[in-house]
C-alpha cells in the first residue's frame, strides 16, 4: 500500500512506455514530492537526514531520474574573529523506478527499494579549540530529468560532472561521499530536464563552543520547499547565477 491507494505492478519499460529525453512541455501533468524517512538526527558532532522521492504523473513519464544540485557553504569562526569559509557544489542523480498505477490511474514512480538520499556530515567535535562556532548552509534544488552514461551504483545513484545547462559544475573534496568516489567515476550527462519547475529543500547546522571550553552545542533545522532566509552572498549568487569552481579555506 502507498499514499494514494493500492498500486498495480509494473516496470519502467512495460507496455508502450519507454524513457526518453522529450521536451518538458510534452510531459504529462505530474508532481514530485520529497519524503522524509525518519526524523532528522543530529548532535554536537554530526547531522543526518534520509530522504526519498515520489513522482506521480497523469500518464507514462518519460524521464528516468531525479537530478539534484547541492550548493553548500560552511563558515568557521575563530575566537579571534577570523573566519574561514569552505564551499562545494555537486550535481547528482537518482534512478526513478516505475511502481504502477493507483486506483485513479495515476502512474507512480519512486526510488528503487532500499535506496535513499542520505545527507550527513560528522566530525565537528574534532575541530581545534580555537574555533568558536560553525555555520553550515546546504541548499538543494531537485527536479526530474533524463540522464544517460553514468557510472551509477546498483540502485541507480551517480555523481554527474555538471547539470544540463553547465552552470553548476561538481566540485567536491575527496572526503565528500568518499566511498562512492572511490568506486565510481564522475560521468554521464543530463540530456533533458524540467529544471524550470525545480523544488527546494535546505539544511541549516549551527555549532558553537563557549569560551569556558565546555562541551560544544548544536542546533539543526531541515526545511522543505524553500531556501534559507539567512543564506550568505556566495550561496545566493551561486544558486542564481551558477559557479564553475568551489574553494576551501578562503
Amino acid at each position: 500500500m502507498a499514499a494514494g491507494g493500492a498500486l498495480s505492478s509494473g516496470c519502467a519499460t512495460s507496455g508502450n512506455y519507454k524513457a526518453m529525453p522529450v521536451q518538458p512541455e510534452v510531459l504529462p501533468e505530474y508532481t514530485l514530492e520529497l519524503e522524509l524517512r525518519g526524523d532528522p538526527d543530529y548532535d554536537e558532532d554530526r547531522y543526518e537526514v534520509s530522504l526519498g522521492f515520489e513522482l506521480r504523473a497523469r500518464g507514462e513519464f518519460a524521464y528516468n531520474a531525479v537530478v539534484q544540485e547541492i550548493v553548500q557553504e560552511v563558515v568557521y569562526e575563530r575566537f579571534d574573529g577570523r573566519k574561514i569559509r569552505e564551499t562545494l557544489t555537486l550535481v547528482e542523480c537518482f534512478k526513478l523506478q516505475r511502481i504502477g498505477r493507483d486506483e485513479k490511474g495515476v502512474v507512480v514512480y519512486r526510488l528503487p527499494s532500499f535506496q535513499r538520499d542520505r545527507h550527513f556530515e560528522r566530525g565537528y567535535e574534532s575541530v581545534g579549540p580555537m574555533i568558536k562556532q560553525i555555520d553550515v548552509w546546504r541548499v538543494v534544488r531537485y527536479y526530474p530529468g533524463y540522464v544517460e552514461g553514468t557510472d551509477a551504483t546498483d540502485l541507480g545513484f551517480a555523481h554527474l560532472p555538471q547539470n544540463r545547462a553547465g552552470n553548476i559544475v561538481t566540485d567536491i573534496p575527496e572526503n565528500f561521499n568518499e566511498g562512492h568516489q572511490r568506486k565510481h567515476e564522475q560521468k554521464g550527462r543530463v540530456v533533458q530536464d524540467d529544471r524550470a519547475r525545480s523544488n527546494w529543500y535546505n539544511m541549516r547546522y549551527h555549532w558553537w563552543r563557549e569560551p569556558s571550553g565546555r562541551r560544544p552545542q548544536a542546533t539543526f533545522t531541515f526545511t522543505k520547499g524553500t531556501r534559507p532566509v539567512d543564506e550568505p552572498t556566495w550561496l545566493s549568487t551561486t544558486i542564481e547565477r551558477g559557479s564553475r569552481t568551489a574553494n576551501a579555506g578562503e
